[in-house]
């Protein structure tokens, strides 16, 4: 431990309570860290954690910690406490081998990792979900980007961040309000909110449609518990408007989600190209809650011209991801650019995705004569059922 820049953990436990009944359903571990008995700030231990590429390690130990803490006090119900992973353990779709076997949990990942790697993320929810797990995600409303990226993951259980019940009502806490309530509704997920110390909190909390809340309002964190039941006793975690998390099959593309769903039309270059720029131009005004994703084929197909729309939908807080065959898009920072094969059939598409926190749309079509490819007709759907958006989102993240 020492050096991770630590000697000791301690792992203590924050109730987390039913905001109607004041009965406590569950607890969150968090352990903190000592160093010759005087404790070491978390963001200190983090930033220096990411700085050396040791994030995986520390975060491997404070799990472990709370795991021992969570069988020492015989914390054993379904859900009924809350860890923390960090996006490192995450990477390319990895999950904390501890995670494997241990009891089922909430699992908290932070809002962050939504945006960094949304890929691996889905790839390591479904891995945490076939081992009994549930997912939520910490901190909702720092970043409006992860708004629109919130239906891809389907948490269980959103946890507000603390500024939003905090602070004074700006745009970003109605933006934020309106997007976990349109979630909320479809999904039947639990909102939680955090950082409650006053009867003024807990008024807003409610507000942002909170069940469940913690902070030093309910209790501080302390070693020892009483018995909690768990979230999933207290009521499902799913409403009849469940969302559907299950991954498509291997190598499914957006034109294959939505043909099978919505009419199949025949649409030339032009009229396509027009469309393609409606929604690019609607992912500008959704600004830092938009997230765009698009595929071109080759790498020609982007040209000076894409890439200076891309750079101007980049600078509005757009999260973008082009998927080309060849070489790297070369989009301006912090857009990513996938290298996709020759042979996957995605190649062939020409998709525009697009997603923000209260509108959804899809664009996929298919040339029919690749050889008259300027001139071209091409077969296309389009769509703004957002069901089959995000299942097109979530056939794109998968590669």
């Amino acid at each position: 431990m020492q050096t991770l820049g630590f000697d000791r953990l301690v792992t203590n436990f924050q109730p987390v309570v039913d905001i109607d009944s004041g009965i406590v359903v569950a607890y969150e571990a968090l352990s903190r860290a000592f160093s010759d008995d005087s404790p070491v700030p978390p963001d200190r231990l983090l930033r220096d954690a990411y700085r050396d590429d040791t994030a995986a390690q520390l975060d491997s130990a404070f799990l472990d910690s709370a795991l021992r803490a969570i069988e020492t006090q015989g914390l054993d119900a379904p859900h009924s406490v809350f860890v923390n992973v960090e996006p490192a353990s995450l990477a390319n779709g990895r999950v904390p081998p501890a995670l494997i076997g241990a009891p089922p949990l909430v699992v908290e990942i932070t809002e962050r990792a939504l945006t960094t790697d949304p890929g691996s993320l889905l790839a390591a929810a479904a891995t945490l979900r076939a081992a009994g797990h549930l997912i939520a995600i910490d901190d909702l409303g720092a970043e409006p980007a992860s708004l629109a990226l919130l239906p891809l993951l389907a948490p269980e259980i959103v946890k507000l961040d603390m500024n939003l019940i905090r602070r004074q009502p700006d745009r970003i806490a109605a933006m934020t309000m309106t997007a976990i309530a349109g979630y909320a509704e479809r999904s039947g997920a639990i909102i939680l909110a955090e950082g409650v110390e006053t009867p003024a909190h807990i008024t807003r909390a409610r507000a942002f449609g909170a069940s469940l809340a913690q902070g030093w309002h309910y209790g501080k964190a302390a070693e020892t518990t009483d018995e909690a039941p768990g979230i999933a006793r207290l009521r499902p975690t799913r409403g009849r408007h469940a969302l559907d998390v299950a991954d498509e099959p291997s190598g499914t593309t957006p034109f294959d989600v939505v043909s099978r769903a919505a009419p199949v039309k025949l649409g030339d270059r032009a009229l396509l190209l027009q469309v393609s720029a409606f929604l690019e131009e609607r992912a500008g005004a959704g600004g830092d809650s938009a997230v765009l994703l698009a595929t071109f084929q080759a790498e020609d197909n982007i040209t000076p011209a894409t890439r200076i729309r891309y750079e101007a939908l980049v600078g509005s807080g757009c999260l973008l991801t082009a998927y080309s065959t060849g070489a790297s898009a070369g989009l301006p920072h912090p857009a990513r650019s996938v290298v996709v094969a020759d042979d996957d059939p995605l190649a062939a598409e020409w998709d525009v995705i697009l997603l923000t926190a209260d509108y959804a749309a899809a664009l996929t079509a298919r040339e029919i004569d690749p050889t008259r490819h300027r001139e071209g007709l091409y077969e296309f759907a389009l769509t703004t059922d957002r069901a089959l958006v995000r299942r097109c989102a979530r056939a794109l993240l998968s590669r």
